[in-house]
C-alpha cells in the first residue's frame, strides 16, 4: 500500500492554522498542538493517514524548546493517542539552515541541537505508533555545504555520528538539483548508513549517473531500515508565468517560472510514471509537495482512480 501525504498548510480548510505563528518569542508548543489536533480531525475526516507537520511547530531556543517539550507532556500524550487512533503517520522536513555538511562549526552546532530537539519531539508525537527502532516519524534534511562536495558529505558523516541514537534514528536525507545527485546521496549512505528520501522532480532535474527512474527508485528504498516506511518526495514543475500587476509607474509584466519551482497541482502523468516504476518494489509514502496541498492530493485520487484504476488498487 502505498499513501499519500501533503505538507503543512490546510488549502481547502484555511481557518486551520499549523502552529502557532506568534513572534519575537511568543509562540509556545502548547498552542501549536491545539492547531494540530484540528489539522489532524481534518486529516481524518478526508481520508488521509501522512502529513509532514510544520518544523515552526516549537519555535524557539533548543533550551527552551526542551522546556516547552517538558510543560506540554501531557498535551503531547494527548496528541500521541489521536495519531494512533487514527494511523496518522506525521513526518516533518526541517529548515534549509539545518545542515550538517557546511564548513561553518557554529552553525553545524546549531543544527545538531535543533535535529535532537525536534527528534525528542517525534519521539513524543509517534509513541503510540513506533517501536525504538523502527520511528514513523522521521525528519528530513539537505546536506549543506558546496554542491557536489566529497568534503562536505564527510562533515555530514561525521557530525551525524555525533547525534543520539534517537536523532540517528530519524534523520533522512534528500538529493536535489543545487547541491548533492542520489548517487552522491547512496555513498554518504554506503558511508554513515543514513537514509536516502527519492524526490521524483530532483531526480528529473538533475540525474548525472543516468539512472532509470525504477532503479533509482529502487536504490533509495533499499537504504531505508527495515521495518520503517521510506519517504518519496513527487512534485510537477511550474509552467505557467505569474503576472505581476502596474504599480507605481512601472508597466505590468509576466514574471517566467524559476528552475524547479512547485506547481499548485501534481500532473497525473507525474504519479503514474512513478507508480508504475514502482511495480515489485516495496511500500512507501509519497510525501506531495504540491502548493494546493491537500486540494492537489484529493484531486490526484480522482485522476487516478479514473485513469488507472489498477494502480489505484495499491493507494491507501
Amino acid at each position: 500500500m502505498i499513501r499519500f501525504g501533503f505538507p503543512v498548510r490546510i488549502v481547502g480548510q484555511p481557518t486551520l492554522r499549523a502552529y502557532d505563528g506568534r513572534r519575537g518569542g511568543a509562540a509556545h508548543l502548547s498552542i501549536s498542538l491545539v492547531y494540530l489536533r484540528d489539522v489532524l480531525l481534518y486529516l481524518q475526516r478526508i481520508g488521509v493517514r501522512y502529513y509532514r507537520v510544520a518544523p515552526l511547530l516549537i519555535h524557539c531556543s533548543p533550551d527552551n524548546a526542551l522546556a516547552q517539550i517538558e510543560e506540554c507532556t501531557p498535551e503531547l500524550a494527548a496528541i500521541a493517542a489521536q495519531i494512533a487512533a487514527q494511523g496518522t503517520r506525521v513526518t516533518l522536513h526541517l529548515r534549509h539552515e539545518v545542515a550538517l555538511g557546511g564548513e561553518d562549526s557554529t552553525q553545524a552546532g546549531h543544527s545538531l541541537a535543533e535535529i535532537e530537539t525536534h527528534a525528542l519531539l517525534l519521539e513524543h508525537l509517534d509513541a503510540g505508533l513506533s517501536t525504538e527502532r523502527c520511528p514513523q516519524a522521521i525528519m528530513v534534511v539537505h546536506i549543506g555545504g558546496a554542491g557536489g562536495s566529497r568534503a562536505a558529505l564527510e562533515r555530514f558523516a561525521t557530525r551525524y555520528g555525533a547525534l543520539s541514537q534517537r536523532a540517528r534514528a530519524r534523520l533522512a536525507v534528500e538529493h536535489d538539483p543545487a547541491g548533492f545527485s542520489l548517487g552522491a546521496l547512496l555513498w554518504l549512505h554506503q558511508r554513515c548508513g543514513v537514509p536516502v528520501v527519492f524526490d521524483y522532480l530532483h531526480w528529473v532535474l538533475d540525474n548525472p549517473e543516468r539512472l532509470p527512474l525504477d532503479l533509482a527508485l529502487g536504490l533509495a528504498l533499499a537504504t531505508w531500515p527495515v521495518g520503517v516506511r521510506p519517504e518519496v518526495h513527487l512534485s510537477t514543475p511550474r509552467s505557467e508565468g505569474h503576472l505581476v500587476l502596474s504599480d507605481a509607474g512601472q508597466p505590468a509584466r509576466v514574471l517566467p517560472p524559476r528552475p524547479g519551482q512547485h506547481a499548485d497541482f501534481i500532473a497525473v502523468t507525474d504519479v503514474l510514471h512513478l507508480l508504475r516504476a514502482a511495480r515489485g518494489l516495496p511500500d512507501f509514502d509519497v510525501m506531495l509537495e504540491a502548493k494546493a496541498g491537500d486540494l492537489a492530493l484529493l484531486r490526484l485520487r480522482e485522476e487516478i482512480s479514473r485513469i488507472a484504476p489498477d494502480l489505484a488498487k495499491r493507494l491507501g
